[in-house]
């Protein structure tokens, strides 16, 4: 499969925004993060899609900056948040 990168990029996001999500409503500590759980984590996914791919092209060699893999990380964030909005129901919280 040419774009199974695509994928696993989708997938991780995926995964990492939707445990994000939820773990930041179950802590209690913060908050602010608590009651804004989904714009922080919008916010941190999109900046670490952005540093992974500049930090590859910039400092691991022979890696290269690639715009879709940065799109297939926004793609997993939207299927994640879409999957929390399924999960929470009726519940209003995260946002």
């Amino acid at each position: 499969m040419e774009n199974l990168d695509k994928v696993l990029h989708s997938i991780l996001f995926f995964l990492f925004s939707f445990s994000a999500i939820i773990g930041f409503i179950k802590q209690s500590q913060f908050p602010k993060i608590h009651f804004d759980a989904v714009k922080y984590v919008v916010g941190i996914s999109t900046l670490l899609a952005i540093i992974t791919e500049t930090v590859q092209h910039f400092i691991i060699p022979r890696r290269s900056f690639d715009l879709f893999d940065i799109l297939a990380d926004l793609v997993g964030l939207i299927l994640g948040f879409i999957f929390f909005l399924y999960v929470r129901g009726d519940k209003k919280c995260g946002f």
